[in-house]
Parts: C-alpha cells; structure tokens; sequence
C-alpha cells in the first residue's frame, strides 16, 4: 500500500512539474561552457572507456563523488534541497532530485551498469538514442547518460526557453557547462 501511495505521489508531482515549467522544453540541449561559445546539437568530444577526465579524479565513481564534484564546481550548494526520489521507477539503484534555486532542479541516478534490470536497459537505451524517457504514460522527460553509461541527470531551468533560447544568456552557459561536465564525470 505504501508503495502505491509513493507512486500515485510521484505521478502526481511529476505531473506538477511537467505542466509548470515544460519538462520536455525546460531540459533540451547538450554540451557548452560558462564562456559562451558556439555550440551545436550533436557536437561532442568522443571518449572512450579508458580516458580519465582529470578533472574528476578526486571524487569516487559513484553518486556521492558526482554529488560532491557538482557542489564543488558550485553547480548546487551543500544546502541545496535534496530528495531522495523513487530511483526503481527508472531502474536505478539510488537517485537523488536537488532544488537550486527557484528555477532549477537537478535529479542525479546510478546504475549498476553490470547488473540492469529491463526497466533500466529502457530507460538508458532510450535517452542514448532520443535524447528522453517515457514512464508511466507522462509526457517524455529530457534527460542525459554520462559517457560512461553509469549516472542519469534530469536538468530543468524554467528561465531557459528551448524553442527559442537566448544562446548567450548566463543560464544558458551554465546549463551547457554542467550537462558536458556531468556527461563527462568518470
């Protein structure tokens, strides 16, 4: 029962944020910088399993260690909302949602990449191949796979318009830097 109670919560809050602040239009867009540079869908660095981003190798491979590069980068603060969501609805084995500020969300998920369970092979094959996932019959949520395949992120700025977003404002620079960050940690 309390499982039922938990997921008609979720389905709800989701439908929430959704419908405020355009869930598939507020998480569009990959990869950029804080110094604005020119940027186009699809442009990406290759990598390959056995590159280490020097950057992360101080923190662990797991979520606390992205958890903590992202405060350390002042993407969120220590003091940021943190809520430990419903990770078993996309698979994962642990997943976290952190409120900003007003406008920006980050959800955080890990998966044991050795050991996927069918929901999660959907959800990761999905996102790896458009870009979003689709659960409970909502409305596709945009989301991002590090390249690693271990960690999900769920970015929502709601002062960001996507159809037509101003490509030099500071949010929008942000936004870039911490998903090519996060696509990159490990």
């Amino acid at each position: 029962m309390k499982k039922i109670i938990a997921l008609l919560l979720l389905v709800c809050c989701m439908a929430a944020v959704s419908a405020g602040c355009g869930y598939t239009d507020a998480l569009d867009k990959v990869n950029g910088t804080s110094s604005v540079e020119e940027t186009t869908q699809g442009d990406e660095t290759p990598s390959t399993k056995d590159e280490v981003n020097e950057d992360t190798v101080d923190y662990d491979d797991n979520i606390d260690g992205l958890i903590s590069y992202f405060i350390d980068k002042k993407y969120m603060a220590e003091s940021s909302a943190k809520t430990e969501m419903d990770y078993s609805l996309v698979g994962a084995e642990i997943g976290y949602k952190f409120t900003v500020n007003k406008s920006v969300t980050i959800e955080l998920y890990e998966y044991d990449t050795k050991n996927l369970n069918a929901t999660a092979k959907e959800i990761i094959n999905s996102v790896k191949e458009v870009g979003t996932f689709t659960i409970l019959d909502l409305a596709p949520v945009k989301a991002y796979i590090s390249n690693n395949g271990k960690y999900m992120m769920i970015y929502s700025d709601k002062s960001i318009n996507d159809k037509k977003p101003d490509t030099t404002s500071a949010n929008y620079a942000l936004r870039e830097e911490i998903i090519e960050n996060f696509k990159n940690f490990k």
